[in-house]
């Protein structure tokens, strides 16, 4: 917030110590005139129009939440927004963060964690609204480095309003994940390169310093942009070779800075894990999904179902986690708890793919090269083809990624030309790099989405050059950046692997939970039904299938959901859980609690069902079979539950210890009321009592 404060109110500042930079930012007519853009504005119009540009930003952002705010899914999270909605919550509550395993940064479950307290029961709300005026930030930022890259503010502006009318960021930022807050940061750290390029001496050497920081914080968020830190040695040696002085490798310093923000961070990470590790990351396995045999360069697939408790897993965290320990057993070797050690395996693991098959791997690199192209937005959680339809805005907004292509020749032609090569040649290794490191592992719409400011920022002087050309009938410049344009539209627009992307079958799924999880079960029943006709044989709708009808007290329908869901994944404890409750509401008792145990012994086994036999074995008279399944569950749990605590109390109230089970009402109120208040009930029914209440599993 600092830095696009500070720059947008110093637009005069330009990098004019370089020498690969002659030209200042222009002021004058005589000056503007020689521009392939057109005449400029002023500094001050300058201020004026970055006024309107938050402006506009902050409508069409408005405008899309209070549409996202009506839609079912508005603040419930899934897949690794629920990811990060935990991890933020156990930060709150001091939870233990080794369950997280580490293998992911902490700082977006940092931000989230604060937003969280500071909105209460609004959390999610506000952390939406944070993200979307990060956005609108992130638009004046593009238009900040678009002014000092071609030395002209319109084209700043240009970029800043692209970037502002793009639906793809715009649906990020409603979401709750990392991809709006880690951009602003790039962005941020990119200005800031920029800015020190043209600093000399102490004040430069420290400027350098906190670059190399700024990018290893941002690595915090996700490490894909420590490929960045590459541009610090390239800088210096391009300028070494240029200038043969000594203070051109004060861009080295960066490396430094970075090493100095990494240590400290080394210690905050540990809290996930007994290990130091300056940056987390899941790295080895995400190379080795992307590049083995049967990878088709988008979507990430794994060889079997996994299955995990009722608390939220990442599931390639587990899957990787459990593939490594299993191979580890099978050759007689101890396991290493250690995340770069399991990341480490993958790691190799991918080598040997890419050994076992050169030839097939080198076609997947030139898919995944021409995917980096391709219009068409690759789904990694929802699918941006399927928002569309349930959103107006994401529908009419102009600016798609083929538009950003078409116009990037033109711009980095221009800025070639005329602009500032020192700014140019930063931005050109951003992209190169974080390309590269895409196509190395896997290409999808949040992987791509930290590309698009500054596409955005070299299209706006690309836009404003082709229309100058045609201004001005420079015709032979005009018809070379036109079919520069046809160029990239052709290499964009057709599908040329014959990619092949998902159906809307989770997209549907998503939604029905959300319906869900808001109370609304026909709507949900209904999503479900399309959800499992595209896809009948997807575990995971099943399950929630008979988990609405269950809602909906369609009790034999949903019986046989479970059962259909049982023939496709059997070890589910969550789905053996839910068949057992209703097989009680069925009046099928004994085999409910066959269900139950096989919940119990499941791997992971579900939680709920110790709950649900403990009380079981209460309303039977055996208190101290009752005891026992509570101790295994308390082995279970992260931290005290108020279930658990209050059924805790009802023993020892009916054992004739008073004061003890007063002080456990106490704690499970503390804890959790309603849960408590539901647990007290449920262990006090008599066995007629209806058993509609009992805890089911996600």
């Amino acid at each position: 917030m600092f830095w696009v404060v500070f720059f947008a109110f110093n637009p005069n500042f330009e990098i004019v110590k370089n020498p690969t930079n002659a030209a200042a930012m222009p002021d004058s007519a005589q000056q503007q005139s020689v521009f392939p853009f057109g005449k400029d504005i002023s500094a001050k119009k300058f201020k004026d129009f970055l006024v309107y540009l938050f402006l506009l930003g902050l409508i069409v952002r408005t405008c899309f939440l209070v549409e996202h705010a009506r839609s079912p899914s508005f603040g419930v999270p899934t897949l690794d927004q629920k990811y990060y909605d935990t991890a933020a919550r156990m930060l709150l509550a001091s939870q233990d963060l080794h369950l997280l395993r580490g293998l992911r940064p902490l700082l977006y479950p940092m931000f989230l964690a604060t937003l969280y307290k500071l909105g209460g029961a609004h959390g999610v709300d506000l952390a939406v609204e944070a993200q979307h005026f990060l956005g609108v930030l992130t638009g004046l930022l593009v238009a900040l480095i678009g002014a000092r890259l071609f030395r002209h503010r319109l084209c700043g502006l240009a970029g800043g309003v692209l970037y502002l009318l793009a639906p793809v960021p715009l649906y990020f930022e409603g979401e709750l994940l990392i991809e709006s807050s880690y951009t602003f940061l790039i962005c941020v750290g990119l200005l800031l390169v920029i800015h020190t390029a043209g600093v000399t001496g102490r004040k430069g050497f420290l400027l350098w310093l906190l670059c190399g920081a700024v990018t290893v914080l941002i690595a915090q968020a996700r490490p894909n942009i420590l490929v960045f830190m590459a541009v610090y040695p390239l800088l210096a040696g391009w300028r070494w070779w240029q200038t043969r002085q000594w203070a051109a490798l004060l861009p080295l310093w960066a490396l430094v800075g970075g090493v100095c923000m990494g240590l400290p961070w080394g210690f905050v990470n540990k809290l996930q894990s007994d290990h130091f590790q300056a940056i987390p990351s899941a790295g080895g396995v995400n190379l080795y999904l992307g590049n083995k045999r049967t990878a088709d360069g988008m979507i990430v697939e794994l060889n079997r179902r996994v299955n995990y408790s009722e608390e939220y897993e990442d599931s390639v965290e587990v899957w990787a986690r459990q593939e490594y320990e299993a191979a580890m057993r099978s050759e007689g070797r101890s396991t290493d708890s250690n995340p770069m050690a399991i990341s480490k395996y993958w790691t190799q693991r991918a080598i040997d793919e890419i050994k076992a098959a050169p030839a097939a791997w080198l076609r997947l690199m030139a898919k995944k090269c021409w995917l980096m192209l391709w219009n068409a937005e690759v789904p990694n959680n929802k699918a941006f083809a399927f928002l569309q339809t349930e959103f107006f805005w994401l529908r009419v907004l102009p600016v798609r990624w083929v538009v950003l292509l078409m116009l990037a020749p033109a711009g980095i032609w221009a800025s070639v030309k005329w602009g500032n090569r020192d700014a140019l040649f930063i931005l050109l290794v951003y992209l190169s790099l974080y390309s590269a490191a895409n196509v190395a592992f896997f290409i999808c719409d949040r992987y791509r989405y930290p590309l698009w400011p500054v596409m955005a920022t070299i299209a706006g002087g690309g836009l404003l050059a082709l229309l100058e050309a045609i201004r001005r009938r420079h015709w032979q410049t005009a018809l070379g950046l036109a079919a520069s344009v046809a160029l990239m539209a052709s290499l964009s627009l057709p599908n040329w692997f014959g990619a092949k992307l998902p159906n809307f079958a989770r997209d549907y799924l998503f939604r029905a939970i959300a319906w869900y999880q808001k109370g609304h079960f026909p709507e949900a029943l209904a999503d479900m039904d399309r959800s499992v006709a595209l896809d009948p044989t997807d575990a995971t709708a099943l399950h929630q299938r008979g988990n609405v009808l269950l809602a909906l007290d369609r009790i034999e329908e949903a019986k046989q959901e479970y059962e259909r869901t049982l023939r496709i994944s059997a070890e589910d404890a969550g789905v053996w859980n839910n068949y057992g409750i209703a097989l009680d509401r069925l009046g099928r008792t004994n085999e409910a609690l066959q269900a139950f145990q096989r919940a119990m012994e499941c791997n992971p086994p579900s939680k709920n069902a110790f709950l649900a036999m403990a009380i079981a074995q209460i309303h039977a008279g055996r208190l101290d079979q009752a005891a026992k399944l509570l101790d295994q569950l308390d082995k279970l749990e992260r931290s005290p539950n108020a279930m658990v605590v209050a059924v805790r109390s009802v023993m020892a109230r009916r054992l004739g210890h008073a004061d003890e089970a007063a002080t456990l009402e106490r704690q499970a109120q503390s804890l959790d009321p309603a849960g408590a208040a539901w647990a007290m009930k449920r262990v006090n029914e008599t066995k007629n009592g209806t058993s509609a209440a009992w805890p089911r599993s996600p």
